[in-house]
């Protein structure tokens, strides 16, 4: 019997070429205003990566909004092997014990909430923000853990800007997350 050594490529669903490219297109941006759309990376993180056609995407939704309105980028790719996809794992662990108890109830909404959602595949899955009148809007100001009640309240105040900026997401092929919570945090993934 002819032994053959092993090959991580039979394992893979893609070409073993594809692996040495498919995260040449990341982009690395750092807290400002970058290609004309803001950068505010989430903490702990100091940057946010992304693919390139995500920026040129969030681009052409800044230049369709309302002058009033400023799309802000908080977070894109987080390798899972990084400091950071540690930490972040670690802060999941620990915030799905409290929500647990905060809202024994929404125990359904854990993997939606406290779930990865594609962070940690590749930057075409992302949060933004986003600022009205030169102020940004904190639709979750205490994050995941913002109470329901509190959350309804700043959708009405916000309802209008908020409706434009997820429409205009969608028609530059972004999905707005399932989840109610993950949608005010504007978690969404670019589709086409």
């Amino acid at each position: 019997m002819e032994h053959s050594p092993f090959h991580y490529s039979r394992l893979l669903p893609i070409a073993p070429t594809d692996i040495l490219t498919m995260h040449l297109n990341l982009l690395t941006l750092t807290r400002g205003v970058q290609a004309g759309v803001q950068i505010r990376p989430r903490w702990p993180a100091r940057h946010v990566r992304v693919d390139a056609r995500v920026l040129g995407k969030l681009q052409a939704i800044q230049a369709e909004l309302p002058a009033q309105i400023n799309l802000i980028l908080t977070r894109g790719y987080e390798p899972q092997a990084s400091s950071l996809g540690f930490a972040r794992r670690r802060f999941r662990a620990l915030g799905i014990g409290v929500f647990r108890l905060l809202y024994p109830a929404r125990c359904d909404e854990l993997a939606d909430i406290f779930g990865s959602n594609g962070h940690d595949v590749d930057g075409t899955h992302i949060d933004v923000s986003f600022g009205l009148n030169g102020r940004r809007v904190r639709m979750l100001p205490l994050g995941v853990f913002t109470l329901p009640f509190w959350q309804r309240r700043r959708v009405r105040r916000c309802a209008s800007a908020l409706a434009e900026l997820h429409a205009a997401l969608i028609r530059q092929g972004f999905q707005i997350h399932r989840n109610a919570t993950e949608s005010l945090q504007i978690h969404c993934d670019l589709v086409h």
